[in-house]
């Protein structure tokens, strides 16, 4: 049925619930916005070890012991661990100056729940809070914590001495007797994390109108602070566990910061246990990147506490926005399927993309907008649901990855939403550590067995030229032998623009011998195109990447929806067919930039 002026109108993540006899703004007014900030994935790059073994590397430029990780190690990985702490710093400065005083983080604020990065990124946001008024509401990510209990952990690649790699771990290891002993990076659960955290939305504070979990009562009209404050111990937010019976802890919240906003926070995190079931080993949890797919299953009852959420937002005429880690939609523009067909399930984190029917049970429950971080993308996907209980996912970009930049969120009336995404281009000292970078290359150059990193990335001119050429460097490293079929990387990877135009021209029948001859000529002469980097670029950063591709470039893109591009299977102009067939469809997804959400019927304008 279609939401009407006689039906209460629901928008979670932008839930909208009007009703005749109590405009839906008529006290908060339209100046409610929030900002969401994911995946930050925060490293203390000076914290302190408390370590005898190793104290970090010393930085030149200042003379600090810097505690980063090795370049190698980021160009391996779909996230930095260095520069995104400068990120973090510059996208706060700018909402400082923009004025916007309610954050969201929607998880992964640390790399892996460290004592250290934890109350690194406490320092931050207390001095934000403190100087500048800024409330940050945060969720879980699978990388913070990376079990319920906690764990020990560590890394192998920090930097150290001269450049090489020095292992730091909580527990001494058999396997590498050099490795520095420091308890500040053991994996931090549930219980320590969200102590430590707490002020941060995951217990009420004085300001909040309203705030509650799924493990108490939804009692507006009754709502004590002291009372709340009391029972709002993670401790007491815990479910069972149907296949291991033990008890996990549940950090979802739901808080009304100013008056007419509900801000839905969803723990997604989804653990297994290996241990004996009779001791109950805290160490041997282990926790999931898949997010609702499986939490839909063993968190039954958060749907259950979605659904009131959602009708006591209605009956209140308040706007719930809801967000967590996890998307709740497919993020490639409904080329996933297609995509498990070519590359396979377990390829390109396939297998985090949400099942239509778990997009359905969110959206059944009253989820109908939803910010989610996780993929490290740009993009706005929709659900079209059944019996029009649709659901929009925004897709909020990392700031430790390509794009790098984050979502601004603002309600401009009764029916509508304006997103705007911010790009981070310039960073203060994003190139701090660049000194001993090339102290790390200089070093690895010498081991003639070492396949190394490029140094022109030093080279780049500012933070989205570095996050953009750790991508092009990861594709050369990484994603080209992870995610692909053999030649069909060597062919996306070579292949020319003019010879690109060359095989659409040409007929279905003539396709097979034409990519044979360009896969022949690519092979020979080892050249390198802009189609690879130009997927990766647009899976990434949707409409964030249009100014980096151009145009010529783009309207080819655009068109590959509406060609008839078919194959024969089993052969790589069949494979190429394929994937030009998906690039088309993400080429042509919903506006990811700057939008207008109609909060009626879910569609989405770009703004002009």
């Amino acid at each position: 049925m279609k939401f009407t002026k006689l039906i209460p109108a629901v928008v979670s993540a932008g839930m909208l619930y009007s009703w005749p006899q109590a405009p839906l703004f008529a006290q908060h007014g339209l100046d409610a916005k929030v900002a969401f900030l994911s995946d930050i994935h925060l490293q203390d790059v000076y914290g302190d070890f408390h370590s005898e073994g190793f104290d970090g590397v010393l930085n030149p430029r200042n003379g600090k012991s810097a505690t980063i990780r090795t370049m190698e190690s980021q160009l391996n990985s779909t996230r930095l661990f260095n520069e995104n702490y400068f990120a973090l710093l510059a996208a706060l400065d700018e909402l400082k100056e923009k004025g916007i005083k309610l954050v969201a983080l929607p998880g992964d604020y640390t790399d892996d729940g460290q004592p250290m990065n934890i109350l690194g990124l406490k320092k931050i946001l207390q001095q934000y809070s403190e100087q500048y008024g800024m409330r940050f509401f945060i969720t879980t990510g699978n990388h913070d914590p990376v079990s319920p209990f906690g764990s020990p952990g560590g890394k192998s690649d920090f930097m150290g001495e001269n450049g090489r790699k020095q292992a730091v771990f909580s527990l001494p290891r058999v396997d590498d007797p050099s490795a520095a002993i420091s308890q500040e990076v053991s994996h931090w659960g549930y219980f320590e994390i969200c102590e430590a955290l707490k002020d941060f939305g995951f217990s009420p504070g004085p300001q909040d109108l309203f705030w509650t979990h799924p493990f108490m009562a939804l009692d507006y009209e009754g709502y004590d602070f002291n009372q709340v404050s009391a029972a709002s111990s993670i401790r007491d937010r815990m479910y069972i566990d149907l296949k291991s019976g033990a008890k996990l802890p549940d950090a979802s919240y739901l808080v009304e910061p100013v008056e007419g906003l509900w801000l839905l926070a969803l723990d997604g995190n989804v653990y297994s246990y290996s241990g004996d079931p009779a001791s109950m080993d805290s160490t041997a949890w282990s926790g999931s990147s898949i997010g609702f797919n499986l939490a839909s299953q063993t968190k039954a009852h958060q749907l259950d506490w979605i659904k009131k959420v959602s009708e006591e937002a209605a009956k209140r005429g308040k706007t719930l926005v809801s967000f967590s880690h996890y998307p709740l939609a497919d993020f490639h523009e409904g080329a996933s399927e297609e995509m498990k067909a070519l590359f396979g399930a377990g390829k390109f984190q396939l297998s985090r993309v949400p099942q239509e029917e778990v997009s359905q049970k969110y959206a059944d429950a009253g989820i109908r907008v939803h910010f989610a971080g996780h993929m490290h993308f740009n993009d706005t996907g929709k659900l079209e649901g059944v019996q029009d209980q649709d659901l929009l996912n925004i897709q909020v970009p990392s700031l430790a990855a390509f794009p790098p930049a984050y979502k601004l969120m603002s309600l401009e009336s009764k029916k509508t939403m304006n997103v705007q995404t911010q790009l981070l281009q310039k960073v203060d000292r994003f190139d701090e550590f660049f000194d001993l970078y090339k102290m790390e290359h200089k070093w690895l150059s010498q081991k003639a067995s070492s396949a190394h990193w490029n140094l022109g990335i030093l080279d780049a001119v500012d933070y989205l030229d570095f996050t953009q050429q750790h991508l092009q460097e990861l594709i050369r490293m990484r994603f080209l032998k992870s995610d692909w079929p053999a030649d069909l990387g060597v062919l996306v990877n070579g292949i020319s623009q003019s010879q690109l135009e060359e095989w659409l021209e040409s007929s279905p029948l003539e396709r097979e011998k034409v990519v044979d001859s360009i896969f022949q000529s690519i092979q020979k002469s080892t050249q390198k195109g802009t189609l690879m980097e130009d997927f990766y670029l647009i899976k990434n950063g949707g409409d964030l990447s249009a100014g980096l591709v151009p145009n010529s470039r783009m309207e080819l893109y655009r068109s590959l929806e509406i060609k008839q591009l078919e194959g024969r299977k089993g052969t790589l102009n069949g494979q190429f067919a394929d994937f030009l067939r998906i690039f088309g469809k993400l080429c042509n997804g919903l506006p990811s930039d700057d939008f207008f959400v109609d909060l009626v019927d879910l569609s989405v304008k770009r703004v002009d």
